[in-house]
């Protein structure tokens, strides 16, 4: 994974906060979680965090080739100003994204071997394996092929406590997922116990994840990344891969 040393500590709690996509500065809460949302283009930690690892690594120029799953209108933005025609965006159900242009179709579970290898320098998800019916190992599999050999992955998966869990009966009730896994229309999570016995085989992950071995904590303030967010594997960690972090060759 990419890393920089730490910097040092930060504790002016009552700083300046904007998003970090769009550099709105007013914020709406979101359920239960207090100025969660951006009221202008609707990022949430995890987005602005993804926001964060692509500006500081620099990850997206104008001939970036970038695959966008379930794309978030602000990011999806963002990337089309500096890459344009060579951004993707897809979704399994691209009716939903009226407000995002040439959206297409692409089912992860079928799709995903069509598409040639080494196809993108820069593949973008957020709380989608969580959501697909089908072995998780072969989505990403097929992502990291898709890869380009200098291409990142920049991901949020939500993890959770306890053990992983999955089934994708379709005789397990909304009441039943949302006991196991979190949400109605998820099928499994990853629980945070055993983690390296899960995603830990396909990818060199931290054992103890923090976001400040990443940004300072002067940056996370900045874009509202809340603290009880940075330490520890939570819903709103981001992974940023590259394709020599996929262990199975």
């Amino acid at each position: 994974m990419l890393s920089f040393s730490k910097k040092k500590k930060y504790s002016n709690k009552d700083s300046h906060i904007e998003c970090s996509i769009c550099g709105n500065t007013k914020f709406v809460n979101m359920h239960k979680r207090k100025l969660a949302r951006c009221s202008k283009c609707g990022s949430l930690e995890r987005t602005r965090v993804i926001g964060m690892f692509i500006k500081k690594y620099n990850l997206v120029k104008q001939n970036t080739r970038v695959l966008h799953i379930a794309p978030e209108k602000g990011i999806a933005d963002y990337l089309i100003e500096i890459s344009g025609d060579n951004c993707t965006f897809v979704d399994l159900d691209p009716e939903r994204y009226d407000n995002i242009k040439n959206i297409k179709k692409l089912d992860l579970c079928h799709d995903l071997e069509a598409i040639s290898s080494e196809s993108f320098d820069l593949i973008i998800h957020s709380h989608v394996m969580e959501h697909i019916p089908c072995n998780y190992t072969y989505v990403l599999y097929h992502l990291h092929r898709i890869m380009h050999a200098n291409a990142s992955m920049v991901c949020s998966i939500p993890f959770l406590p306890g053990f992983y869990d999955c089934c994708t009966s379709p005789k397990l009730t909304d009441e039943d997922k949302v006991h196991r896994f979190g949400q109605h229309d998820h099928v499994r999570r990853f629980g945070t116990t055993d983690l390296q016995m899960s995603l830990g085989k396909l990818y060199n992950l931290e054992d103890e994840y923090d976001m400040r071995n990443y940004f300072s904590e002067e940056d996370l303030t900045k874009y509202n990344i809340p603290e009880r967010e940075w330490k520890g594997y939570t819903p709103s960690s981001v992974l940023c891969l590259k394709k020599e972090d996929f262990l199975l060759k």
